[in-house]
């Protein structure tokens, strides 16, 4: 099979929206490996080759962040899809990499290397899925949480990752999550047990059980492991 060169992640109105595989993610961003791997990069130089490569390969925009949160020599991700932006043909999907404000340099190794490639995968996986949900719907908005009032942190990550939108995000993220240290039997072993799941296994599913009170019987927690329960076997039978 033909080795993809890259992957159009924000396709034009009159183009269905088809959901990338991690893999397929994965083997496009290895092009960048040996200007990454073992390389002195500033902050600049790897988030401007990183953003620039990115948005080539997938047709994403991408930009650059800090915080005091993200630890150091370290590249995590966010990721946004902007219904308004698409449905005007726009590009609406936005990566930022988020880097530690002390840092000047980052040298990654083989190991960092894949482990931040992943969290672009997922991030590009997660938007768009979003980009099919809101396409799917014809651009209707029907999340109410900006017109909710809150009165802790805590109730309103409740409300954002009880989103229907979000527990089938999320997921897929999961899923490819667990399979990333188990294989398909022991994934869907340790699903039994949510309330058991360790962040090494699935930082995601660790963050919903604990937003959720450790609670297996939560109707959210109940719906985003079936969900994950499916993805598991598609991703499993499909080696992706």
């Amino acid at each position: 099979m033909k080795k993809l060169k890259k992957f159009i992640c924000s396709p034009k109105l009159n183009k269905p929206v088809i959901v990338p595989s991690r893999k397929i993610i994965l083997d496009i961003l290895e092009e960048i490996r040996p200007n990454v791997v073992h390389n002195v990069l500033t902050v600049e130089e790897i988030s401007s080759g990183l953003g620039e490569f990115i948005g080539r390969k997938f047709r994403v925009d991408v930009s650059h962040a800090m915080t005091p949160e993200v630890e150091a020599n370290d590249i995590e991700l966010n990721g946004f899809y902007d219904s308004g932006l698409d449905e005007y043909g726009d590009v609406p999907i936005e990566l930022y990499l988020v880097t530690n404000p002390n840092d000047q340099v980052i040298i990654l190794d083989d190991e960092g290397f894949d482990i931040v490639m992943k969290r672009i995968a997922d991030s590009l996986i997660h938007e768009v899925i979003h980009m099919k949900q809101s396409r799917a719907r014809n651009f209707l908005e029907v999340d109410d949480m900006a017109y909710t009032q809150v009165d802790d942190e805590i109730e309103e990550a409740q409300l954002y990752l009880g989103a229907a939108d979000e527990i089938d995000a999320y997921g897929f993220n999961i899923a490819c999550e667990l399979l990333d240290n188990n294989d398909l039997q022991t994934s869907l072993k340790k699903l039994e047990k949510p309330t058991a799941i360790k962040m090494e296994d699935s930082i995601n599913l660790w963050a919903y059980i604990h937003t959720f009170a450790k609670d297996p019987n939560h109707p959210v927690i109940r719906r985003l492991v079936k969900r994950v329960y499916k993805n598991l076997h598609q991703i499993g039978k499909n080696n992706i």
